[in-house]
């Protein structure tokens, strides 16, 4: 529940008119907006108030997501046009996908479609006009009004020497409430249970609590409904930091002609600040409809002193439970780093007795977990299946998807398909029931080690380069198809190649090449051919170790963005 919050102009000191404000919309007026779900599974949502919104790496963007996997410097527009909002890719890498469907010219949106773009996904929706929640609270605009029917305090004054509180019944009030609120009373519960110490400790018929959430005031506890509250008391209780009281709002000339306060007879009404040391995280308002009670400034000491206790114990408990959070989220991450390990091949040589081949590969996860996959596994005595892959996404879902796919591939391949029949049935698979339009990109190969012939299919994912003792690479630049797991009905062709006795084959994901350094700029593939060639003699172990190195020198000073996978096989040919 969300009060609404206008615009006040600047004011005097005790100067106040009560009238409601109305925002005046059309019937059908709506705002069109995008959901956003980051890699991290954070969500932030974007009110699409210009015509043009551009999305990219690049800083130029006004969407920049300068981290996010799959995405291009410049990758798509959200474009106005008319009534109508359309999504438009600007000749991206990987593609926009609209609910699936890859994009090859502008396309209309509709409410609730989902657009994917690398790690992104997007909902596009359109709502009406906000609504009145169930417990309203309207702020008001003031006039000027006698100060004898106010009064003001401000917590520093009230718990100075100079502002005693008198009355056992006041004092009563406040022991209660701190025993109360010295509890262990879970977040949730603790706001119904400051609104109520606060109407027990005035003798309040009713009133209403409410938290700063950003630029709005929500409702987090209230007894009663239909509140009608001044903007100016509200600006003067959260900005200014001071309690106020009317004394009798029925006598108040500018108070007394108001529909509003003659149906709730409202006599008297107390705000004050939801104050820590030196901040204000909310309010506390109370009235008294009828000739129930009167309030005096005793009450509004008491209720100022309680409610910054009340404040004291909101942020403990806040800051308590994003302790619980955080320590159950490290336990969680350590857990799937664990099982994610376990998963992944470690043991190196791999196959010890094997002298036709040598492999190494290693993955270095920009978090406790990552999204990146390798595996390589023997098919029979002669053919050796050997996987690189990369998942949309970063943390435990990502972790989640790539061991699905992992063992999609392991089984497929079992039954000697070729690498493009295993993918079409991979991609099906992970299509099935995508609901987070998640993919990864794969490349799988198959090497006979009795004559170095090479089946491959590349979906989505980064060339490997084939690479000689003497340094001479080359690409496998054919892709058999798309990333996986996005488009249920894809076939992947199968292709092939041939490596010689001592020439070697690198897979890697694109952390590898967009690792940057304290210049932003990104290590590529130029850097990454060239070590190839320095150290291409080198045993598969050796280069893989030393191309990590060699990025952790190039990236020193700046935060691992991506994680980062290399696998090496070496065909060594048939021993003699």
């Amino acid at each position: 529940m969300v009060a609404e919050r206008d615009e006040a102009p600047q004011w005097q000191l005790h100067a106040f008119r009560y009238a409601i404000v109305m925002e005046v919309q059309a019937p059908n007026s709506i705002r069109a907006e995008l959901s956003i779900r980051t890699p991290r599974g954070d969500k932030q949502l974007v009110t699409l108030e210009h015509d043009r919104y551009e999305l990219g790496r690049a800083d130029s963007n006004n969407l920049c997501f300068t981290d996010v996997l799959g995405l291009s410097r410049q990758h798509l527009v959200f474009e106005r046009q008319g009534p109508n909002w359309v999504v438009r890719d600007v000749g991206s890498t990987n593609g926009t996908f609209v609910n699936g469907t890859r994009i090859t010219s502008a396309q209309v949106l509709r409410p609730k479609d989902r657009v994917t773009v690398g790690e992104l996904s997007i909902v596009f929706d359109v709502a009406d006009a906000p609504r009145p929640a169930a417990t309203t609270v309207v702020f008001v605009e003031e006039r000027a009004a006698p100060a004898t029917t106010t009064a003001e305090a401000t917590l520093d004054k009230v718990l100075s020497s100079g502002q005693n509180l008198q009355g056992g019944e006041h004092m009563k009030a406040l022991i209660h409430a701190g025993r109360e609120l010295a509890g262990h009373t879970p977040l949730d519960k603790l706001f119904e249970l400051i609104m109520n110490l606060s109407i027990e400790a005035v003798g309040a018929s009713r009133g209403v609590l409410m938290t700063v959430e950003g630029s709005d005031l929500q409702v987090r506890a209230s007894k009663g409904a239909g509140f009608r509250i001044s903007s100016h008391v509200r600006d003067l209780v959260i900005d200014g930091k001071r309690s106020l009281l009317v004394l009798d709002a029925m006598s108040d000339e500018a108070l007394a002609g108001r529909a509003s306060i003659v149906q709730q007879q409202i006599r008297s009404m107390l705000a004050v600040p939801l104050q820590t040391e030196d901040r204000v995280i909310g309010l506390i308002y109370v009235d008294a409809p009828g000739l129930v009670h009167e309030f005096t400034k005793d009450d509004l000491n008491v209720l100022t002193v309680l409610a910054n206790i009340a404040a004291i114990r909101i942020e403990h408990a806040r800051l308590a439970e994003i302790e619980r959070a955080e320590q159950l989220h490290a336990n969680e991450l350590e857990h799937a780093a664990l099982i994610q390990r376990s998963i992944l091949p470690s043991n190196f040589p791999p196959f010890p007795l094997r002298q036709d081949f040598e492999l190494h590969a290693a993955m270095v996860p920009a978090r406790e977990v990552g999204g990146d996959l390798f595996d390589f596994f023997l098919l029979d005595d002669e053919r050796l299946g050997f996987v690189i892959g990369d998942v949309s996404g970063k943390g435990v879902p990502a972790a989640l998807f790539m061991s699905v796919a992992r063992t999609l591939l392991r089984a497929t391949a079992q039954h000697q398909a070729s690498p493009g029949a295993c993918f079409t049935y991979v991609n099906a698979s992970l299509a099935e029931q995508n609901v987070e339009t998640m993919f990864v990109t794969l490349f799988y190969g198959v090497l006979n080690t009795g004559t170095g012939d090479i089946e491959f299919a590349n979906g989505g994912h980064n060339p490997p380069y084939i690479f000689s003792a003497d340094g001479k690479v080359r690409s496998l630049a054919e892709k058999s198809g798309p990333l996986l797991g996005v488009i249920e009905d894809r076939q992947y062709k199968t292709f092939t190649d041939r490596i010689a006795p001592g020439e070697a084959i690198l897979l890697y994901t694109d952390g590898v090449t967009e690792a940057v350094d304290k210049n932003k700029e990104f290590f590529g593939d130029e850097r990454l051919l060239q070590y190839l060639a320095q150290h291409a003699s080198e045993p598969a172990g050796q280069i893989v170790q030393g191309l990590q190195g060699n990025l952790q020198e190039f990236s020193k000073g700046t935060p691992q963005a991506d994680d980062i996978t290399v696998l090496v096989l070496r065909y060594l040919g048939i021993p003699r």
